[in-house]
Formats: C-alpha cells, structure tokens, sequence
C-alpha cells in the first residue's frame, strides 16, 4: 500500500497441514461440479448406449483428476512445504495461491470438453476450439502439475510433461475422430500416467512415501 513498508514473506508463518488442506478442497470442489455439470447434460440429453458411455468416460477423467492430485501430489507438496526453512511463505503464495489457479482451470476447461463429448459422442468435434477443450484441459491440469512440482522442489520430473504433450498429441492426430474417441484415448493416458506414478512409487523406500 502507498506509503506503507513493503511487507516481505517472513511477515506470516504458514502452518502447512492447514493451508495445504484448504487448497486441497478448491480442487475438490471444482472436481465435484464438472461431475454435476456432466450430469445435468446427461439427463437433458437421455441415456442412451453412447451417452452412457461418454458419460461413464466423463466421469473416469474426473477420478483420474482426482487421483493424481491427492494420491501423490497433495501429500508430497506438503512434506516439501513443511520442510522448508527459507521463503516457505514466498513458496506457499507461488505453488498454492497462484498455480492452484491454473489447475482449477485445467479442471475447468476439462469439464466443458466432457460436456462436448457428452452432446455428441458419436460425431467429430466440430472446431479445434472444441478439440482444444477436450484434450486442453487435461493437458493444462497436468502441466499445471509440473510447475507446482517445479516451484516446490525445483524439479519438473517427466511423467506429467509428457502426458500433457500425449493428450495435445491426441488432439492433432485424432481431431476428425468421433468425439468419444478422442476422450477415451484422453482417459487412457491418464490411467497410463497414474500406473507410472504407481509403479515408481513400489520402487521407493517406505519411509519417503
């Protein structure tokens, strides 16, 4: 403020479980209203055999979302948070208060694609706008995942960069495909990157997990 001290980070002291929490729930939140929204076009549509299906996908990319932020990533940036001893209230504003804006809007942008392919599984998507959707959003989370890393431990790591180049891959290779298509080979590159977050987890020592 005009004519005020610039205040600097050593001003607050961030308690880690708690603030780490609260973020966490934002990403629940946004989680729970692309299933409402998924839903709701859903049942203005009319279940039919590719509506379920599309529906079914929508609803596994949101579990996917779910499952590679809370099963690895929330509980790793908080040990790192904690462990901090320089600048942790710099690093908790860079990694929460601003990158967890752009995960947000990863999940966002994912949830309108799933609502495009919900309308019209069966037909191409009809703009690289739409495509963009379907396969950005997804890619947007996980990049978004690399920079949270990046900023917190000064890492990038390789298994989110390269699902996110997967799924705009899939968006450049696949965009005259039925829109369901192009969801479910989204879907199946999360699954393939949650199996990888897995299987290099069963390597590491029980302690650092």
């Amino acid at each position: 403020m005009p004519g005020r001290p610039r205040l600097h980070g050593s001003a607050w002291e961030v308690e880690t479980g708690h603030f780490s929490e609260r973020f966490g729930l934002f990403i629940i939140i946004a989680l729970g209203e692309s299933i409402v929204v998924t839903g709701a076009t859903t049942s203005e549509i009319g279940l039919t055999g590719q509506t379920a299906l599309a529906f079914g996908t929508a609803f596994l990319t949101t579990a996917a979302l779910w499952w590679l932020y809370f099963t690895v990533v929330a509980r790793i940036a908080e040990r790192r948070l904690e462990s901090a001893t320089i600048n942790r209230t710099t690093l908790a504003r860079d990694a929460y208060t601003y990158l967890h804006v752009v995960l947000v809007a990863g999940v966002v942008v994912s949830a309108v694609g799933d609502e495009l392919v919900i309308a019209h599984p069966r037909e191409a998507l009809a703009s690289s706008a739409e495509v963009a959707a379907v396969v950005g959003g997804p890619a947007l989370y996980l990049f978004a995942h690399a920079l949270f890393r990046l900023r917190l431990s000064g890492r990038v790591g390789w298994r989110r960069p390269l699902a996110a180049l997967a799924c705009v891959a899939i968006g450049l290779i696949f965009a005259d495909a039925a829109a369901l298509t192009v969801a479910i080979l989204v879907l199946g590159v999360l699954i393939a990157t949650i199996g990888a977050d897995q299987a290099v987890a069963a390597r590491r020592p029980q302690i650092e997990r």
